[in-house]
Parts: C-alpha cells; structure tokens; sequence
C-alpha cells in the first residue's frame, strides 16, 4: 500500500480498518500517519496492539505506545525495540518527565531527535523540568534541541550559543527560549560540569559519563525543585550505576 493512501487511511479510516492497516507492515505508514493513529485511537486496545507488533516504530511513537499497552504489549515493545525492561517500567509508571529522560537515555544517538523533541514541545512536554533532567544526566544533544526549539531557532545556532558564543551565549538563548530565571543557574552549573567532564576525554555518550555528570552536578547543591533533586538521586542510587562506575574506576 502506498504511503499516501496508508496516510489517507489512517486519517479517516474506521478503527477496525485503521487496526487492519497499522498490522500490515507492507503498508507505508510515514511517522505522521503512525502519529495520527495514535492521537485517534489511543484507547483502542486493538489498534494500539496492532501497531506496536509491527516491525520498525519510530522513537516517538514507541514512547507513546509503552504509555497505552497492555502489559502483554509493553511486553514485546520491551524486546522487539530494544528497550530496557526498567524503561519501559518507568514509562508505564512514572511521571512523563521521567520516563522521556530514560527513553533518551535508550536513543541518545537518534538521528530523529530533533522531531523527536518538536513533538514533546507540540505536546506541552517540553517543560523546564525535563530539561534539566535530562542536563544533569548528560544528554547534551537533548538540550540543545530543546533550546532551539523552545527559542525557535535552528539547533545549529543553538549549539553555538551553548558551547561557543562566551558566557553570555547560554544566557541568551535560555531567556529567547523562555524558561524560568529561577533555573538558570542550575542549567550554567550543569553546562559547565558537562564542558569539564568532556575536556577529560570520557565518552559522553556512556553510561560512566552519564554516572559522573550526575555526581558532580549533584555535588553542586544546583537550586532546583525538590522532586527535579529527589528523581536525580534515584538516580544516582542505582545499582546497575553503581556496578559501572566500580568497573571504570578498577580498569
């Protein structure tokens, strides 16, 4: 089925012929499409079952799904998409801001990232909070998108503004992207904490750098509301962690 009757379909279809289509994976279904369904027929188990056993999902539309499924199905998502089992635990069970950072955490190398971050914006999801979660956990790129985003400008100058533009440059772009003045220098600190842990040559898109940015920005005391703070030291309690940093630390 071609992509633009696929769309066509998804946009005015029943549900059951909607559920017939999104079980098809020969059908071109294109990431809005897929989006569409979902907005449509979030509370059709059918549907929503149907679409995650298909073969490729994009990241957005699987952080969405996990949010609907059934055990059954968050079951499979878990194991078809290459999500860890905590992840799709949070998602089911956390508050959405936490359970967006895990799943960033799972597709930091994401070539979509940027759309990815457009919808939670388009969303209302894009919050402060969020942002700084997924700061003090290393997620640089996140950030940057975010940023540009929120400031709607491109994350090329977003980038720029962030790492090369002076001391002035991140200021900018956070008050352009309207977030609170109270945080700012929770974000600077944890800008500053992430430049200086890159200039010691760990890999940033590691776990032990994820690890050793949260330890050192929590160190910090960054002023940040208390459920930010209570989240980032579940965090940094993790077992798992723990075991990974022991590793780095002994090789």
């Amino acid at each position: 089925m071609s992509r633009d009757v696929a769309g066509v379909m998804a946009a005015e279809a029943n549900e059951q012929a909607v559920r017939i289509l999104v079980a098809n994976d020969n059908a071109d279904l294109s990431e809005q499409a897929l989006s569409v369904v979902v907005d449509r027929f979030p509370q059709s188990e059918e549907v929503v079952a149907a679409m995650a056993y298909r073969q490729a999902l994009p990241l957005h539309v699987t952080e969405r799904l996990i949010e609907l499924a059934s055990d059954a199905v968050r079951d499979h998502l878990i194991h078809a998409h290459a999500i860890a089992p905590e992840t799709a635990i949070r998602l089911a069970t956390f508050a959405r801001e936490r359970a967006t950072v895990d799943l960033i955490d799972q597709a930091s190398s994401t070539p979509d990232l940027g759309a990815f971050v457009a919808q939670l914006n388009a969303r209302k999801a894009l919050t402060p909070s969020l942002m700084l979660r997924a700061l003090a956990r290393g997620q640089m790129a996140m950030v940057e998108h975010g940023l540009a985003e929120l400031a709607n400008t491109p994350h090329s100058r977003a980038w720029l503004m962030v790492h090369d533009a002076g001391p002035l440059g991140l200021k900018a772009i956070y008050d352009r992207a309207g977030l609170p003045p109270r945080l700012f220098q929770a974000f600077r600190s944890g800008v500053d904490t992430w430049k200086a842990l890159s200039a010691e040559g760990i890999d940033t898109s590691g776990d032990v750098f994820r690890q050793r940015m949260l330890e050192r920005f929590l160190t910090q005391r960054p002023n940040a509301m208390r459920d930010d703070l209570v989240y980032l030291m579940e965090r940094l309690d993790q077992p798992a962690y723990r075991a990974q940093i022991a590793a780095a630390n002994a090789a």
